[in-house]
Parts: structure tokens; sequence; C-alpha cells
């Protein structure tokens, strides 16, 4: 009877395997946030929670387990057990996010984001950031303030739908936005902000995004031309 399959063989010998991993959780730990794979990252989680472990107990032994697997030592081995040691105290397990990212150009790989949760500062997280891009686009298209229409999404109840699909479409469309609600809350109580503090970072985003929409449209230029001759303004071609 075949038995299981103890990890991803990831397409490699085990040696080359062994070294491709090691390469990848020394980069994770030492910068916190890398792009791979999503098998490999799949695969790195299990040995960078192996390793923040080994850093939080601390002892002479755990210390030369790190060193033995890990590459660059004197920069990895301070890192795990004194910053994240003290970040992940009260933390059993869990420390890697994985964040899907879309399809490599070329082989049409899927790539993800793995990164070490950062409770210190969660501003700084990825997942943060990508949910204040989303509501940031929303809010560009709608023009209107977004956060609490994110919060409570409602389905038209005067849509008259002519067709089957239609309708099944627009109740797929209702549970996603459910869904992005739930998450939208759940980053609010990790974050322990309100919903106005919310909506003003996803203002400054607007702005950012504003900016850089200004710069390659042309408005900026039409704009100077406007109030340069307010009273006669030639045709911008």
């Amino acid at each position: 009877m075949h038995g299981g399959s103890a990890h991803r063989k990831l397409n490699m010998k085990s040696a080359l395997r062994r070294q491709v991993l090691r390469n990848l959780t020394t980069d994770l730990i030492k910068h916190g946030r890398i792009e791979t794979t999503v098998p490999r990252a799949k695969e790195l989680r299990r040995l960078a929670d192996k390793m923040i472990t080994l850093g939080k107990r601390g002892s002479v032994h755990d210390r030369h387990q790190i060193e033995a697997y890990l590459y660059q030592p004197k920069a990895v081995v301070p890192l795990l057990m004194d910053t994240y040691a003290k970040r992940f105290a009260d933390r059993p397990g869990g420390f890697t996010r994985i964040i899907p990212i879309g399809n490599r150009k070329g082989d049409n790989a899927p790539m993800a984001m793995i990164e070490i949760l950062n409770t210190d500062e969660p501003l700084a997280e990825v997942s943060f950031s990508y949910l204040v891009r989303s509501l940031a686009s929303m809010q560009i298209e709608s023009e209107t303030k977004i956060v609490d229409a994110a919060l409570s999404p409602k389905m038209d109840e005067s849509a008259v739908f002519t067709d089957k699909r239609l309708f099944k479409k627009a109740l797929q469309q209702q549970r996603t936005k459910e869904k992005f609600a739930i998450k939208i809350q759940k980053a609010i109580k990790n974050m322990q902000m309100s919903t106005e503090q919310l909506q003003e970072i996803v203002d400054a985003d607007v702005a950012r995004a504003q900016k850089v929409l200004d710069r390659h449209s042309g408005k900026k230029i039409q704009r100077f031309v406007k109030e340069t001759w307010p009273e006669n303004t030639p045709a911008m071609l």
C-alpha cells in the first residue's frame, strides 16, 4: 500500500530542493517578505514557522540548529532570537501569511507573496495595503465615500432580471461583496481602528492615486493652461 508524502517534491532532487528551501527561508527571515511560487511558499511556511519556534525557545541547542540550517547566521540568528521571539511571545503558531498575487508571465506559474506577520506595525502588512487599494479603487469609480457602503452591501431590490443567468450572476456578486465586508470588519478589529480612521487612510490613498492619474492623463497640463489663460483658454489637441 502506497504511503503518504511527507512534503512537496517541487520537481527537484533532494539536494537541490534542500538548498533552495534553505535559501528561501533565510531570505524570508532576513527581509520579512518575499515572492515565490505557490507550492514553494506553502512548503516554506512550514520551515519558517519551525525556525521562529526555535528562536522563541532560545536555548543553546536551538541556536545551533538554526545556524546549521540557515545561511548568513550572523544576520539571521539575532532576528529569530530577539526580534521575532519578542514579537510572537504570546503566539503559539501561524507566524506567516501567504497572499496570491496572480500568475507569472512566461510559464503562467501561480505566484504568491509570503510574509512574516508584523503585529507591532500592522499597517505595514501587505494584506492591509491590498485592502486599502481595493477600497481606494472602488471609491475612485463610485466617486463617493466607500467604507460604510462596503461594510453593509445591499442588493438592488428594484432590479429586474430578464434571464436566470443574470439573477445568478447578481447573487454571486452580492456574496462576493459580503465576503469583502467580512474582510474589512476583521481588518478593523485587528488594527483596533474605527471606520472613520480607515476612511481617512483610503482617502489618502485615493489622493495619491489621483496624482498619478493626473500625471499620466495630462489633466495637470490642462489645469495649468486653464489657470494661465482663464478668459481665452486654448484648446488642447
